[in-house]
């Protein structure tokens, strides 16, 4: 399954111009192992697409263990990109 969001999947000349192909892309690909297998596209109306990015950062951002994940600019000083890895497994 494929969930398409975010202001990228409200380009083209419809509301489902970015889903059809992303499906027709990968059914492509799957087709040549497993023939007649469908891909399910999940996509919200193009206007909550704009915003999904904005309320999943908000809603990640208003968890209590998100705390946990904040990387210091001193903690990246220290361990330079390593430190993403270290913090969020």
């Amino acid at each position: 399954n494929v969930v398409v969001s975010g202001g990228g999947a409200c380009l083209g000349p419809t509301d489902q111009a970015v889903p059809d192909v992303l499906r027709e892309q990968v059914e492509a690909i799957i087709h040549t192992h497993t023939p007649g297998w469908r891909v399910k596209v999940l996509s919200p109306s193009i206007q909550e697409r704009a915003i999904c990015n904005w309320l999943g950062g908000s809603i990640l951002g208003s968890l209590g263990t998100f705390h946990d994940m904040w990387i210091t600019k001193a903690e990246y000083d220290e361990w330079g990109s390593a430190i993403v890895n270290r913090k969020c497994p």
